[in-house]
């Protein structure tokens, strides 16, 4: 019988809110009433802790808006790309030349002609990658064309039996 009054005495003291979440509760109180001085201790440090916090912001010099510089504006900062609307073809592809050859001499361009001290003619030639200059018998850069003739307006390559003319523009 004692076992039961012991389950009753259970049950009675969960439906008065002593159960679980009631000694949480509990627990909270208990220790304020065994440490009476926690109840101002304990908000005194809080108070503490944020006054220090809003002194360390104040004293640190925050800049606020109305340090800042006037004259300075998001859109004077911004750069805007247009998109190209008209397409500019600067480069001139002679007929019966394959643009994307690995040939030195593919693209090149006939931009000057000179004399050199001995009375020869010099050529400059530009391709994508490079300049040259070139006089009758060199090779253009690490390639196996070789510079035949070099006249007033042209300069004529070969590698083997196929050649290329180059006319100055």
């Amino acid at each position: 019988m004692d076992k039961n009054m012991d389950i009753k005495d259970l049950f009675k003291k969960f439906k008065s809110g002593s159960g679980k979440d009631a000694r949480k509760g509990a627990a909270l109180n208990n220790f304020f009433e065994k440490n009476p001085k926690m109840k101002i201790i304990l908000p005194a440090i809080f108070i503490t802790i944020a006054l220090a916090v809003a002194v360390g912001i104040i004293l640190s010099g925050a800049k606020t808006d109305i340090d800042l510089d006037e004259n300075v504006t998001v859109a004077g900062q911004a750069v805007e790309v247009l998109p190209q609307v008209v397409r500019e073809d600067t480069e001139a592809i002679e007929e019966g030349v394959d643009p994307f050859a690995e040939d030195v001499i593919a693209n090149a361009v006939l931009t000057g002609l000179t004399y050199n001290s001995d009375g020869y003619y010099t050529a400059v030639v530009q391709t994508k990658a490079a300049s040259y200059v070139l006089q009758v018998g060199d090779s253009v850069g690490d390639s196996d064309w070789v510079v035949d003739a070099i006249d007033d307006s042209s300069i004529t390559f070969s590698i083997g039996e196929k050649t290329r003319t180059i006319s100055m523009k």
